[in-house]
């Protein structure tokens, strides 16, 4: 796996010099020296691959030796998540991160609990899960909004609901029929699922009900598997 810093300022192909937390990343936990090459992620999103050029742990210099293709998602995915509690909701951001989803939309639903978490929280999350994965940027993490107007995001997308009510076994054909296209919302329930006039709200909103199985799923599996059946749909 490529060893991963970040940049502060848009690269230019010149040489750069880490944040402190960054260069102690590479000397003090990665333990590279001088000549090692790693990938340098800047502001704008693009991956550079760099050499290390000397310095220490408070300061280390990268030379930005080439920009690298970023990869793309297979197509555009909106998560509506029904607030469950803020860990839970760190849990599933990293998922969300590797898995390629444009934004992450938390929605406020009868049967949601707590706040949501912190952006100095959120933001430290998705910078591990990116230097985990090599996500050239984060999803973007929105709200909390109303299920109303939750519903009114992206409305050029086809939605879907995660229905627990539909607990057909897991089909043979892991696509389900699904009509995705370019990309797709998915709305996921908090702990203990929608209740019947949320399901209504989403009908009418023109989300169609899919189901994820026959068995009950925490909200962060059924995000993760749902947002997995409308990527590769």
């Amino acid at each position: 796996m490529s060893v991963r810093v970040f940049l502060e300022r848009p690269g230019d192909g010149a040489r750069v010099v880490l944040a402190a937390d960054e260069s102690h990343y590479l000397r003090r936990v990665r333990r590279l020296a001088d000549g090692a090459r790693v990938e340098a992620i800047d502001p704008q999103g693009t991956i550079w691959l760099a050499e290390i050029a000397g310095g220490d742990a408070r300061g280390t210099m990268l030379d930005l030796v080439e920009p690298r293709p970023a990869p793309a998602p297979a197509r555009e995915l909106v998560l509506l998540l029904g607030m469950p509690e803020p860990a839970a909701v760190l849990d599933l951001l990293p998922g969300a991160c590797e898995l390629g989803v444009a934004e992450v939309v938390l929605v406020r639903c009868m049967r949601s609990q707590g706040v949501a978490p912190g952006a100095e929280r959120i933001d430290r999350v998705l910078r591990a899960a990116q230097r985990q994965c090599g996500r050239p940027r984060p999803p973007a993490v929105r709200g909390p909004l109303a299920l109303p107007a939750a519903l009114q995001h992206r409305p050029d997308l086809p939605g879907f609901f995660a229905w627990e009510e539909l607990r057909a076994p897991a089909s043979s054909d892991p696509h389900g029929g699904l009509a995705v296209g370019a990309g797709a919302r998915l709305c996921v329930g908090p702990e203990g699922g929608f209740v019947a006039a949320e399901a209504e709200q989403l009908r009418g909103a023109g989300f169609a009900a899919i189901g994820l199985g026959p068995y009950t799923l925490r909200t962060a599996t059924a995000a993760m598997v749902g947002l997995a059946r409308l990527m590769f749909a």
